[in-house]
């Protein structure tokens, strides 16, 4: 009986702040996560998708994505970006090792695809993958 009390209560705790955020209808005011890669998944999320500025007194924590919208897309500018996010990656969320960027370019959308395989050090190396879409501005 205890174990099943200690198994209902643990299952239904928060760890994190699920994003993008939305109401709860759960109990709380946002709807959260509940698992280690869930929370993961999240937090990376969070950090790719943040913009220079955004978090006032916290001027390193930013996506590097978002400064290649103007630049055009090269070689160069893949591997400056692969090196940038395994930076920022280690530094902000240093539960993962991140384990491959893929970078794919549509040029007929200007749309540039980003995917993160990572895997969790805390759950022996499990393994998942993140994809984030942003526009890449054409040469004036």
């Amino acid at each position: 009986m205890a174990v099943y009390l200690y198994l209902k209560y643990n299952l239904s705790m928060a760890i994190g702040i699920k994003f993008p955020f939305s109401q709860s209808f759960e109990g709380g005011i946002y709807k959260f996560t509940k698992t280690t890669p869930e929370k993961v998944r999240t937090n990376l999320i969070a950090l790719l998708t943040l913009k220079r500025k955004q978090r006032p007194m916290h001027n390193n924590l930013y996506s590097p994505l978002y400064d290649y919208i103007f630049e055009p897309w090269d070689e160069i500018s893949a591997d400056k970006l692969k090196n940038e996010l395994l930076d920022k990656i280690s530094t902000f969320i240093p539960e993962v090792i991140t384990e491959d960027i893929i970078f794919t370019f549509d040029e007929s959308t200007n749309l540039l695809t980003t995917k993160i395989v990572y895997s969790i050090i805390e759950l022996a190396g499990t393994t998942d993958a993140v994809e984030i879409d942003v526009q890449i501005l054409p040469p004036l």
